[in-house]
């Protein structure tokens, strides 16, 4: 892995997966949240594979994270 790759790792505030930022479908919140594709699907996000965005944001009411 290159080193810039490793300074994007970030952890899914859910349930501690890491996740590299930038690389495939992950939820970015705030000022460092972040939710695995799991976790942003199960909180309800839906992702749309044309527009290659979120159309609807996952619950992140109850997440313990600033920003």
């Amino acid at each position: 892995m290159h080193r810039s790759e490793l300074e994007r790792v970030a952890t899914c505030v859910a349930c501690g997966r890491s996740v590299t930022e930038g690389v495939g479908r992950a939820y970015d919140f705030g000022s460092d949240g972040v939710l695995c594709w799991k976790c942003a699907v199960a909180r309800g996000g839906s992702y749309d594979e044309g527009q290659d965005r979120w159309v609807e944001a996952p619950r992140i009411d109850d997440l313990d994270v600033e920003g």
